[in-house]
């Protein structure tokens, strides 16, 4: 499961995410699960939910991002397309399984102003959400106390990005469910470049790009 956040700035987007990924029907975990992805320079995915789902989308949705001829609005309907197809597939192969799943995409449009949208399985992924600041968890029942901290212990007036990183990751390792990773990954991207970083159960962070 999943623990994510992000954040719409004026100059660029972060997005951070914990590390853990459950194997499904056991209580067996892997903490090495990058679950935000840079599609292209200017355009960010991410996830919350059934890593099956999205693992039949991303490749695909990728080599569509990375197209220079497809406008930001065709991406969007290409990745509604792929996932509303995914969700039927996981559905009717795994009948009695949750699939609960959720996803970002975030960065610069056309007019190169920065945006967030979210796009849930509750829908089949078919109505985009604009957000400013974007928080999930799975499973559900911590969402509470991540916006509490969120509100409490984050400064909203902060410009820096280093900042909201270590706020984010402090937030999520709050978070007391097994389910829900210690170690954070995070992108920013801007319009000239994006930087991964990544967060250790103790706090250090290491730049990955």
């Amino acid at each position: 499961m999943t623990a994510i956040i992000g954040k719409k700035f004026v100059d660029g987007v972060l997005i951070l995410a914990d590390k853990r990924i459950t194997v499904r029907g056991t209580q067996e975990f892997t903490d090495d699960v990058k679950k935000i992805m840079v599609l292209s320079p200017k355009l960010i995915f991410a996830y919350a939910g059934v890593k099956n789902i999205v693992d039949r989308c991303v490749g695909n949705l990728q080599n569509f991002a990375q197209d220079p001829v497809n406008s930001l609005e065709e991406i969007i309907k290409q990745a509604q397309n792929l996932f509303s197809s995914a969700l039927d597939h996981f559905k009717n192969n795994h009948p009695q399984q949750s699939y609960d799943t959720v996803y970002i995409l975030a960065g610069f449009n056309d007019d190169d102003e920065t945006f967030i949208f979210y796009f849930s399985s509750d829908d089949y992924f078919q109505q985009r959400k604009p957000l400013e600041l974007f928080y999930k968890t799975f499973p559900n029942k911590e969402m509470l106390d991540l916006r509490t901290f969120l509100i409490n212990e984050v400064d909203p007036s902060q410009k820096e990005i280093p900042y909201y990183i270590q706020k984010f990751s402090a937030a999520i390792r709050r978070i007391n469910h097994p389910m829900v990773g210690k170690s954070t990954y995070s992108v920013y991207v801007s319009r000239n470049d994006y930087c991964e970083m990544e967060i250790d159960e103790d706090g250090f962070c290491t730049l990955v790009k």
